[in-house]
């Protein structure tokens, strides 16, 4: 009996000690805590003033402008986010590329001083109220009209497309003059990868040379049987075309490339994929692409000129362009922006299965506030659910991508551009090109493994005419997201610009088999239409 309580009271003080330990311990451990976060809030408070470039959810990782950054003892916010445990945490990394202190031409105050005609100059002031050139414009209209084959590769929204179809217009005119053409024979053509590129591109030089009699020609693709057999016949000036139709109906003589003078491959990095690297070297070879563009003496050039155009640098151009002309032709016309952060980009590490809630949580206010939201996702199953889901919720949304049918896929776009719907559900079909100022904030819902897709699609905000602040969120879930997220942190803190690189995808054929989806034209119905109406996006083919 006695040893009984013994026992029973060395286990109370057993307990007791333990409890004393295990207080003592905890009361340790908020001290170091207490004196991390006072170290950490001097820290911050000592920087107060400075310009971030990252902050985090813990201060310790922040970086300002000035900071160096120790490549062989990084401090990476993302760095533990491989641990499970890292979910919740989160990092926004602040615009680093809009600092660019590049000298720019002062003598240069409206489009007549880079020599344009003045019939352009008119069009644009008169019809469209544009009277000064953007920096892009500035630098590569007058490298095009000098006849040089160029790459324009420029930031996202930041004027690319006048840069080089207001030289074309130019030339056009010019052109007209001293050549005569049959029908269907164009002078200038402009290739693109997708639908709704296209038709963007279309709608603007319609509305450039709506006073100018030059004849634009659109076509998007598909059913090229019946188009071979029964032809349209018509004169054409300018032919702005998808890849896959245009390779098609020129291959079957529908549309004669004999004097073509000016060809320009819009998201050109796109286009030198390598599911279309041996389509397209047939293609161009179809061009008489020269070193230089050089007049003859009755004033139309012996040669094609050749513009790439693109928010990234190709990657494979070379492997293109040796077998069509020099790859050293191509003046580079670039920007300190490039594949720099333009605007405020939020990473979230989540786990896959707070997707959705994180989703509605997001949306929710946006919507709510009568703001835009892009959703992006890697697949076109996803894109489909992200659509049901947000239905599902209340949400009205547009969705878009590769995967749809014309009849279905027509006006889907028009939809979300004059506000039918708030949100667009797509995948990286929807990220190159499209003009959408009215866009504020762009969700990667799927965080892309290729940074060029990444870049392209945070282009989709921030773009020269946009009202408000923008802002990209990322969710994080998978190990492979984490690695490029890892990468773009690094360049961050090094004030460089984003790496362009394409993490293997461990699916490759379903991805490859995807990008053939969205990108073959034998599934889209030939566009023969004449778009009038400029003014209502709901009834343009988009």
């Amino acid at each position: 009996m006695l040893f009984r309580f013994y026992g029973r009271l060395s286990r109370k003080n057993a307990d007791a000690s333990f409890m004393n330990v295990s207080r003592h311990y905890a009361k340790a451990v908020a001290n170091a805590r207490r004196k991390e976060n006072v170290t950490i809030d001097n820290e911050a408070k000592n920087k107060k003033g400075r310009i971030p470039i990252i902050t985090c959810r813990n201060n310790v990782y922040n970086f300002y402008e000035g900071d160096t950054f120790n490549k062989n003892q990084p401090m990476l916010a993302s760095r533990g986010w491989k641990n499970k445990n890292s979910r919740d945490d989160h990092f926004l990394i602040h615009p680093y590329g809009n600092n660019d202190q590049e000298e720019v031409q002062n003598e240069i105050e409206t489009f007549k001083d880079l020599n344009l005609s003045s019939s352009t100059c008119n069009v644009l002031e008169s019809y469209l109220d544009i009277h000064k050139p953007l920096k892009i414009q500035m630098l590569g209209i007058p490298k095009i009209l000098q006849g040089y084959n160029v790459l324009l590769a420029a930031e996202t929204g930041c004027g690319k497309t006048l840069a080089y179809i207001l030289p074309l217009i130019h030339k056009i005119l010019e052109w007209k003059q001293v050549v005569q053409r049959d029908v269907n024979t164009p002078l200038g053509l402009i290739v693109t990868p997708s639908r709704e590129l296209t038709v963007q591109i279309a709608l603007e030089l319609i509305k450039l040379t709506k006073h100018l009699n030059i004849k634009i020609k659109l076509i998007t693709g598909g059913r090229t049987k019946r188009v071979i057999l029964d032809p349209p016949v018509s004169h054409v000036d300018i032919l702005v075309g998808s890849f896959g139709v245009v390779s098609k109906l020129t291959t079957f003589g529908v549309y004669n490339l004999e004097f073509v003078r000016f060809a320009a491959l819009d998201e050109a990095d796109a286009l030198f994929h390598y599911t279309f690297e041996e389509k397209l070297k047939l293609f161009l070879k179809k061009l008489p692409i020269g070193y230089f563009q050089e007049i003859s003496e009755n004033g139309f050039p012996n040669t094609a000129q050749l513009i790439l155009v693109s928010a990234t640098i190709p990657q494979r151009s070379e492997d293109v362009l040796n077998e069509i002309v020099n790859p050293k032709s191509l003046q580079h016309v670039t920007t300190e922006k490039l594949h720099k952060i333009l605007v405020p980009q939020k990473f979230m590490r989540v786990m896959p299965s707070q997707k959705p809630v994180e989703l509605l949580k997001y949306i929710k206010p946006k919507v709510s506030s009568k703001q835009r939201v892009i959703v992006f996702t890697n697949h076109n199953s996803t894109s489909y659910w992200v659509y049901a889901f947000l239905q599902k919720c209340g949400v009205s949304v547009t969705n878009l991508n590769g995967d749809m049918p014309f009849h279905v896929r027509r006006g889907k776009y028009g939809e979300f551009l004059n506000g039918k719907t708030l949100v667009l559900s797509t995948t990286n079909g929807g990220s190159r090109g499209l003009d959408t100022l009215m866009v504020n904030h762009v969700l990667n819902y799927d965080f892309p493994l290729d940074t060029a897709a990444y870049i392209h699609r945070c282009g989709r905000t921030g773009r020269v005419g946009t009202i408000g602040d923008s802002k990209v969120t990322n969710f994080i879930s998978r190990q492979g997201e984490i690695i490029v997220v890892q990468k773009i942190e690094r360049a961050a803190r090094k004030m460089a610009p984003i790496p362009i690189f394409n993490l293997v995808a461990l699916d490759r054929e379903a991805r490859e088999k995807e990008e053939k989806e969205e990108e073959e034209e034998e599934e889209e119905a030939y566009m023969n239409e004449i778009i009038e109406n400029v003014e209502d996006p709901e009834n343009i083919p988009y």
